[in-house]
C-alpha cells in the first residue's frame, strides 16, 4: 500500500480527533483571507486616505494572526506526535522504515492543513461581504461595498497556506525519522522526576515582571533619564514580559509548588498531594504551554480592552480636535457676519457663541542633550477657564482646578493633532518669550482644536498679568466658536462657510468633520482589534486544550492505579478540578495583569482614562475562562475515567 492512501486511511480515521483542530485553523484560514482582502479591493482604493487606514490596520492584523496560527499548529503538531507516539512504535515494530513512517505521517499533515484551506477559504469568501460590512459601519463609510473576489488575495492566501502546510509536513516528518524505536517502547516506564529548583532564574522572572510592570505605569517618565523613546520602551516592556513569564513558570512556580508540597498542613487536605505533585512533576514540559498561555491571554485582553479604548478615544476625543461645532479664525467684521448670516439660513440654530484670545511666541526645552525651539500658542488662565465653562467638558471643574499655574508655573495643552505622545516633559525647565517657567501639568482639553495653520502647536497657560503683559508686545489673535444645533449633520453648512472664508483649509474647523475623520483611522483598528481578540481567545483555548488533553493522558494509568486502592470517582474529580485550577488560574492571572498593564501604557500614551474598558475586558474574559474550564475539566475526567477510546487501544 503506498504511502500517500495509508495517509488518507490515517487522515479519515482520525477526523474525530481532529475536529478541534480543524475548526480553528479553518475559522483562521477564513478570519486570514478577509484580511489579506482589504488590501486588494478596488472599491476601497477610491476612498484615498480613508483606505490607508484600513490597509494598515489590516497588515498589522495579517502579520499578527500569520504568528499566531504557525504557533498554533507547531504546538498542537506536538501534541498530536506524543498522543500517537505508541502508534509510530507499533508502525516500526512491524518492519515499515521510519523514512516511510515519517512520510506517511507527513502527508497526514499535508492533508489536514489542506482541508482547513480548501474549507476555510470558501466560508471566507462567503463572510466577506458581512466583513466589509462591519468595517464599512466601523470606520462610517457611506459607500456600498459590493461583493468582490480579489484574485491576488486568494493567490496570497495560498501561496501563505502552502508553507505553512509544507513547514508542518517536514516537520512532521523529521520528528518521526528522529523517534528511536527503544526509545518508544520504554516511554511508557520512564520516570517523571522533579525539575531543577533554579533559584536566581526563578527570582529573575518576578524581577523582569514587576520592572515592566514599573516601565509601563511610568512610560513617559522614566527613572534614572534612561534615554529611550516610548515606541523603545515598549519594546524593552515586551522582551521583559516574556523573559519574565517563562522564567516564572519555568522557575519561580517550581519553588512554590515545591513549598506547598512541604507543608502538611496545606498537602495533605483531600487530594492536594495528586494535584500539586502532578503539576510539579510535569512543569519541565508544561511551563512553555502555561507561559504560552498567560501571553495569549494578555494579548486577547489588550485586543479587546484596547479597542473598546480606541472607539471612547474617537467618541470623546471629537471634542477637543473641535471644542465648538464651527471654530475659524477671525477675518473681520464683515466675515463673521455673513457667517452667521448663512447658520442662520440653515435648519440649524446657533446655541453658543465665544472668543478665545492668544499669542504665538517661542518656547525652548532640553530634548535628550540638546536645545529645542519651537513656535508655541501662549494665553492667560481666564482664557482657558472661560472656554471650558462654555464647552463643559465631563470633568470641567477639577480641570480648571488643576490647570491654573503660579508666577514661575506653566501648564501645556498638547495640540490636538496629537494623537499618540512619546515624551513628558512634566517639571521640566522652559524658556517662553524669554522667560523661564516650570512645566506644571500636561492636558488634552477642548481649546484650539485641530486647526491647519495653528493647531499643531502646543499652548502654554500663564497667569492672566503675565499674558496682558505679552499682548502688548505681540499680536492678539482672536479665534471664534460657534454652537450649533446638530452639529454631526452640518457639512453642508460648513462648505458654505468655507465658500465666504479666505484660506478655509488653514482657518475653518467643524466637529462634524472631525468626527467622521478620526473614524476612519479609528474605526478600522476597532473593529479588526475585535476581530483579532476572537483570534487570541481561540488561540489561548487550544493552548489550554491541547496541554490538559495531554496531561489527562498521562494520567490515565496513575488514576487507574489510585481507583484499585479505593479512590472514588468524586475524589479523582475534585483532584482532576484542583490540578485544572492550577493550569488555568495562574496564567489567568499573570495575563491578566500583563493586559491591564498595556491599557495602563496606553492611557499614558494617549492621556485619557480606560478604566470602564478594562473592567469589561477583565469582566468577559473570566466569563469565558470559567466556561471553558468547566468543559475541560469534564473532558479531563470522562478521558481518565472512560479512556481516551481507540488511541488508548492502540
Amino acid at each position: 500500500m503506498s504511502a500517500f492512501k495509508i495517509s488518507w486511511l490515517l487522515f479519515k480515521n482520525n477526523l474525530r480527533l481532529y475536529k478541534f483542530y480543524l475548526a480553528v485553523l479553518i475559522l483562521s484560514t477564513a478570519i486570514y483571507y478577509n484580511f489579506l482582502a482589504v488590501n486588494y479591493n478596488p472599491y476601497l482604493k477610491v476612498l484615498d486616505e480613508q483606505y490607508v487606514f484600513a490597509q494598515v490596520a489590516s497588515s498589522l492584523c495579517s502579520i499578527i494572526l500569520f504568528l499566531t496560527v504557525l504557533s498554533f499548529m507547531l504546538h498542537a503538531n506536538n501534541f498530536f506526535y506524543k498522543l500517537r507516539f505508541k502508534e509510530i512504535g507499533t508502525y516500526m515494530l512491524m518492519g515499515i522504515p521510519c523514512s516511510k513512517v515519517g512520510t506517511v505521517f507527513a502527508l497526514e499533515s499535508m492533508m489536514l492543513g489542506g482541508t482547513a484551506m480548501l474549507i476555510g477559504l470558501p466560508v471566507g469568501l462567503l463572510f466577506s461581504k458581512l466583513f466589509f460590512m462591519l468595517l464599512g459601519k466601523a470606520m462610517i463609510l457611506n459607500i456600498r461595498i459590493p461583493f468582490y473576489i480579489p484574485i491576488k488575495a486568494v493567490s496570497l492566501l495560498i501561496l501563505i497556506f502552502a508553507f505553512i502546510i509544507l513547514l508542518m509536513g517536514m516537520v512532521n516528518y523529521w520528528m518521526v525519522r528522529r523517534s528511536k524505536l527503544i526509545e518508544i517502547m520504554n516511554a511508557s516506564k520512564k520516570e517523571q522526576s522533579l525539575p531543577k529548583i533554579r533559584w536566581i532564574r526563578g527570582f529573575m522572572g518576578v524581577f523582569c515582571i514587576l520592572t515592566a510592570y514599573y516601565l509601563a505605569v511610568n512610560i513617559l517618565n522614566l527613572p534614572f533619564d534612561l534615554p529611550l523613546n516610548f515606541m523603545e520602551t515598549s519594546v524593552l516592556i515586551l522582551i521583559l514580559i516574556i523573559i519574565g513569564t517563562y522564567f516564572v513558570f519555568g522557575s519561580f512556580l517550581a519553588i512554590i509548588l515545591k513549598a506547598l508540597i512541604a507543608n502538611k498542613r496545606v498537602i495533605y487536605k483531600g487530594s492536594r498531594l495528586v494535584s500539586f505533585s502532578n503539576t510539579l512533576f510535569r512543569l519541565g514540559t508544561n511551563y512553555r504551554s502555561l507561559a504560552m498561555t498567560a501571553i495569549l491571554c494578555a494579548a486577547t485582553l489588550a485586543a479587546f480592552s484596547g479597542s473598546l479604548a480606541l472607539k471612547y478615544f474617537a467618541d470623546t476625543n471629537a471634542t477637543v480636535e473641535a471644542p465648538f461645532s464651527i471654530t475659524y479664525m477671525s477675518q473681520g467684521e464683515a466675515t463673521n457676519q455673513r457667517i452667521k448670516a448663512l447658520i442662520q439660513e440653515s435648519p440649524h440654530q446657533i446655541l453658543t457663541e465665544h472668543e478665545t484670545h492668544f499669542v504665538k511666541g517661542r518656547v525652548s526645552y532640553r530634548n535628550g542633550l540638546a536645545e529645542q525651539i519651537e513656535t508655541c500658542l501662549i494665553t492667560g488662565f481666564s482664557e482657558v477657564k472661560q472656554s471650558l465653562m462654555v464647552t463643559r467638558p465631563g470633568n470641567y471643574r477639577e480641570i480648571i482646578a488643576d490647570i491654573e499655574p503660579l508666577d514661575n508655573e506653566t501648564v501645556s495643552i498638547l495640540h490636538a493633532n496629537l494623537v499618540f505622545s512619546g515624551i513628558s516633559y512634566i517639571g521640566d525647565h522652559l524658556v517662553i518669550q524669554g522667560r523661564e517657567y516650570i512645566l506644571k501639568k500636561e492636558v488634552k482639553i477642548p481649546f484650539i482644536g485641530e486647526m491647519h495653520d495653528i493647531g499643531c502647536y502646543q499652548t502654554y497657560i500663564v497667569t492672566d498679568e503675565q499674558f496682558d503683559e505679552l499682548k502688548k508686545n505681540n499680536p492678539v489673535m482672536s479665534l471664534y466658536g460657534i454652537n450649533i444645533t446638530d452639529p454631526e449633520d452640518s457639512i453642508t453648512l460648513v462648505q458654505k462657510i468655507a465658500g465666504v472664508m479666505k484660506n478655509p483649509g488653514g482657518n475653518l474647523n467643524s466637529y462634524a468633520g472631525q468626527f467622521q475623520y478620526k473614524y476612519y483611522l479609528i474605526g478600522a483598528f476597532y473593529f479588526m482589534g475585535l476581530v483579532m481578540t476572537l483570534v487570541f481567545m481561540i488561540s489561548t483555548f487550544s493552548t489550554l486544550y491541547f496541554k490538559i488533553l495531554s496531561d489527562a493522558i498521562l494520567d490515565r494509568e496513575q488514576y487507574k492505579i489510585l481507583m484499585k486502592i479505593g479512590m472514588t470517582e468524586k475524589d479523582i474529580a475534585v483532584s482532576i478540578y484542583t490540578q485544572l485550577s492550577i493550569a488555568f488560574l495562574l496564567p489567568s492571572l499573570l495575563g491578566l495583569m500583563h493586559g491591564v498593564m498595556a491599557i495602563k501604557a496606553l492611557e499614558s500614551f494617549i492621556h485619557y482614562q480606560f478604566t470602564g474598558c478594562i473592567l469589561a475586558g477583565v469582566g468577559i474574559l473570566i466569563l469565558a475562562m470559567t466556561g471553558f474550564y468547566v468543559l475541560m475539566g469534564k473532558k479531563y475526567k470522562n478521558m481518565v475515567v472512560r479512556g481516551w477510546g481507540v488511541h488508548e487501544k492502540v
